[in-house]
C-alpha cells in the first residue's frame, strides 16, 4: 500500500498499530502524531447462486437464486513509531447502494426474510460499518506484542478475508523470532470475535450448533463460548517449511496442529511434497459433548517451469470414531465423533485443509470421510493467475459424493492502475446436501489499493 501523510485532526479516528513496522520513526509527542500513515481500499462486490433440480441426498424442492451486491472497503490510520510504540484503527465499510432485493417471504407480510438476498455478504441490512480494528502495538527487533481489536491470521484462526469485511478479533497477539535459526514463535490470546457480516465484537463463533454429528448440551444450543488460546512455531527455507500449533477454544475442544513440505528437485524438475495432521479432543466442559477428531492430509505436486505455475493432487481423511450415545431425550443414537469443531472456519470454509474450496470442505460437511482434489495454479501471463480444480468428498453412508469443480482467476493492472485487481471466482456443485443436485455460485470482486 501507498503511504500519506495524515495530520493531528485525524488523532480522533487513530488508535491502533499497524500489520508491520512503520517506516516513520518519532522522536517526540508531535511526530508521533503527525507522521502517521493511511492506507486501505475500495471494493465493489458481486455475488451470486442459482440452484438447479432436487437434491439426490435429501429431495427438497428447488431453492431461491439469491444474490448480493456491495460498495464499500477499508481505511486505516497508523501513528508512526515512538520507541517501539505505535497505535492505529480502521473503519470497515459496506453498502448495497439499492441493488439488492429485499423482497419478503410471498404471503407472508410480517416476515422480514429476504428469500433473494444472500446474507453472507454483508449481512440483511443496506449498509454495515464498524470500527474493525483499534490496537496498541510495541515492537522491535524480533519482537511484536499488540493489544486490542485487529486482524490475526494463522491456519484455524484466520481473517477469512472472502467478501467486504474480513473476521476480526479483540485480544492480545505476540510475535518473535527464535534466535538465529529462522523460525517464529505466536502466541494469540482471544477474547471476543467479530465475524464478516456484525458490526460489533461479541463472545461468539461461527460453529453451527446444535452440531449434528456431536452430542451437546442443550442449554448451548443457542450459542456457544467465544474465546481461544494458540501458540505456535513456524520455520521456512528455500527447501523447507515446518510448522506446529496448539489451540484451545474455550469449553469446547483443544487441537493439535502441524503441518510440513519438501521441496526436492527431480527429473529437471522441482517438486513439492506436503502433509499435514490434525488431532482435537474435548476441552474444559466441552459444552459440545465430546469431540474426538484426527485428520490426515497429503500434497503432491511439480513446479512448472518458466514461472507458469504448478500442478498438484490432494488428498484428506477423517476418520469415522462413531459410538453410540444416549441423546438428550434418553433414546440411543450413533454420534458421530471424527468431524472437526472448528470455531472460527467452519461456514466459511476458510480451513487450511487441502482440499477445501470456497463453499464446501470436510470441515463444513460436519462428518467424517474422505476427499481428493486435482488442480493446477497457473500464471500464463505476467499479471494473471489462474487456478482451477475439481474435488470430491465421500461422507457418510447414504449421502452421495459431493463434485465441486471451480475457477479462481485474477487479473493485476500495471502502470498507473498497478493498484488494481479484478478477481472472479465460479463454482459448480454437485449432490452437495441440502442444496440442491446442483448449483452455480459466482463471487465478483473489483479492488484497489491505495
Amino acid at each position: 500500500m501507498k503511504p500519506s501523510r495524515w495530520s493531528l485532526l485525524t488523532l480522533v479516528l487513530g488508535l491502533a498499530g499497524g500489520e508491520h513496522a512503520n517506516a516513520a520513526e518519532a522522536t517526540n509527542f508531535t511526530d508521533w502524531l503527525s507522521n502517521g500513515d493511511l492506507s486501505g481500499d475500495v471494493r465493489v462486490y458481486n455475488f451470486g447462486r442459482d440452484y438447479a433440480g432436487t437434491n439426490s441426498n435429501s429431495g427438497p424442492p428447488k431453492f431461491l437464486d439469491n444474490n448480493a451486491f456491495s460498495v464499500g472497503g477499508k481505511v486505516k490510520l497508523e501513528t508512526a513509531s515512538w520507541d517501539g510504540v505505535s497505535a492505529a484503527a480502521a473503519l470497515y465499510t459496506a453498502y448495497d447502494v439499492g441493488l439488492n432485493n429485499y423482497t419478503r417471504v410471498p404471503g407472508n407480510p410480517v416476515s422480514y426474510n429476504q428469500p433473494y438476498l444472500y446474507s453472507a455478504l454483508m449481512g440483511n441490512n443496506p449498509t454495515l460499518d464498524t470500527l474493525g480494528e483499534a490496537y496498541l502495538q510495541y515492537q522491535r527487533s524480533g519482537f511484536m506484542i499488540r493489544g486490542g481489536n485487529e486482524l490475526i491470521n494463522n491456519p484455524w484462526v484466520s481473517s477469512s478475508d472472502g467478501f467486504m469485511i474480513p473476521n476480526l478479533f479483540e485480544g492480545v497477539s505476540t510475535k518473535m523470532s527464535l534466535g538465529s535459526t529462522g523460525a517464529q514463535l505466536s502466541i494469540d490470546r482471544i477474547f471476543q470475535y467479530k465475524q464478516r457480516t456484525d458490526a460489533a465484537f461479541s463472545p461468539s463463533s461461527i460453529a453451527v450448533l446444535p452440531y449434528d454429528k456431536l452430542s451437546y448440551l442443550p442449554q448451548y444450543a443457542s450459542g456457544q463460548s467465544g474465546g481461544a488460546t494458540d501458540a505456535g512455531v513456524t520455520y521456512a527455507d528455500k527447501k523447507m517449511n515446518l510448522a506446529a500449533w496448539l489451540y484451545q477454544w474455550d469449553n469446547l475442544a483443544q487441537m493439535t496442529y502441524l503441518e510440513g513440505g519438501y521441496n526436492p528437485n527431480f527429473a529437471g524438475h522441482t517438486w513439492f511434497i506436503d502433509g499435514q495432521y490434525v488431532n482435537e479432543m474435548s476441552n474444559g466442559n466441552a459444552e459440545v459433548g465430546n469431540i474426538n477428531a484426527q485428520v490426515y492430509g497429503l500434497k503432491l505436486g511439480m513446479n512448472l517451469d518458466h514461472h507458469l505455475g504448478q500442478v498438484f493432487m490432494a488428498y484428506n481423511l477423517l476418520p469415522s470414531t462413531s459410538a453410540m450415545h444416549a441423546s438428550v431425550n434418553g433414546a440411543p443414537s450413533t454420534v458421530y465423533n471424527g468431524n472437526l469443531f472448528s470455531p472460527y472456519t467452519q461456514i466459511y470454509n476458510t480451513d487450511p485443509l487441502y482440499t477445501t474450496v470456497m463453499n464446501y470442505g470436510l470441515v463444513s460437511a460436519r462428518a467424517p470421510g474422505s476427499a481428493w482434489m486435482l488442480g493446477c495454479t497457473l500464471h500464463p501471463v505476467a499479471r494473471m493467475d489462474l487456478t482451477p480444480t475439481v474435488s470430491e468428498y465421500y461422507t457418510e453412508a447414504g449421502i452421495a459424493p459431493v463434485r465441486a469443480y471451480m475457477v479462481d482467476a485474477a487479473w493485476h493492472f500495471s502502470g498507473t492502475l498497478k493498484d488494481l485487481s479484478i478477481r472472479d471466482r465460479l463454482g459448480v456443485e454437485h449432490d452437495a446436501p441440502l442444496l440442491g443436485s446442483s448449483f452455480v455460485e459466482n463471487r465478483f470482486m473489483l479492488q484497489y489499493n491505495f
